[in-house]
């Protein structure tokens, strides 16, 4: 990068677009928001059921039920989203195999007679699909992140003095055990910053969705400079952002780290 671009970068004048002359904030302003709501949905979504999937999975360890997650959660972590994704466009959003359930691209259209539940509705459905590849490669590994770091908690020894007290299962499970456990997680939420703005080639791009992800492989392929230094500085800004936090949870969530002298 020039200085000029860096200088230019921190006053927020990002350029134009050698692919079609916008200004690239404009750009920005248009495919952030798709990229955001898709990367925030789905965050929550697997946060909320992958932890206690690993928490479950690491309580009864060894048992028919835990080599039944596992296997499941192997097999889905295995399974690229690309490939997902192409079958599902292939298979349920089209007549030719009877199962025309969802839409093939796009956010659908949206008239200026339409009210807020009819927009609601139209993008929420439009979305579903492209939020389920995103969703099901991270819960699996989430899910096996949670499960590690319960195992190894649950081995130390103030979870055997909190179980001689006569604590309830749930109380040692939930209050002693499972906050320590989390730093597994927070390592990895340390990394989902930049993807926030990133967003994702391969599911945007399959599914047609104007986001962050769409327009990056587009300036890829064209070779649209302003464009690529602009998302990689932001992606950068971000990972840094998301290191600084998660330093910060590690002390919350675990007292024994501490950044005192």
């Amino acid at each position: 990068a020039q200085p000029g671009q860096v200088k230019g970068f921190l006053r927020g004048d990002f350029g134009n677009s050698y692919l079609d002359s916008r200004p690239i904030s404009s750009k920005l302003k248009d495919a952030i928001p798709w990229t955001l709501l898709m990367s925030i949905v789905s965050l929550i979504i697997f946060y909320s059921i992958s932890i206690p999937i690993g928490v479950y999975s690491a309580v009864n360890k060894g048992t028919k039920k835990d080599r039944f997650i596992t296997l499941f959660l192997f097999i889905l972590n295995s399974l690229p989203s690309f490939w997902i994704a192409t079958l599902l466009v292939t298979f349920v959003t089209t007549d030719e195999y009877g199962l025309n359930l969802f839409p093939t691209y796009g956010l659908g259209e949206i008239d200026s007679d339409m009210g807020f539940f009819e927009v609601f509705t139209t993008r929420a459905y439009h979305l579903i699909l492209p939020v389920f590849c995103l969703v099901y490669g991270g819960l699996a590994f989430v899910s096996r992140q949670m499960r590690a770091g319960m195992l190894n908690t649950l081995n130390q020894d103030y979870i055997r003095t909190a179980r001689a007290k006569g604590n309830s299962e749930k109380t040692v499970i939930w209050k002693h055990a499972f906050r320590n456990s989390l730093i597994p997680i927070i390592t990895i939420f340390s990394g989902i910053f930049p993807a926030l703005i990133a967003g994702s080639f391969v599911i945007e791009w399959i599914f047609s969705i104007p986001g962050m992800g769409k327009i990056s492989l587009e300036a890829l392929t064209a070779r649209d400079f302003p464009m690529i230094f602009t998302v990689l500085m932001l992606s950068a800004i971000l990972t840094l952002i998301g290191n600084l936090v998660a330093d910060i949870l590690y002390s919350v969530v675990d007292p024994r780290i501490s950044f005192e002298k």
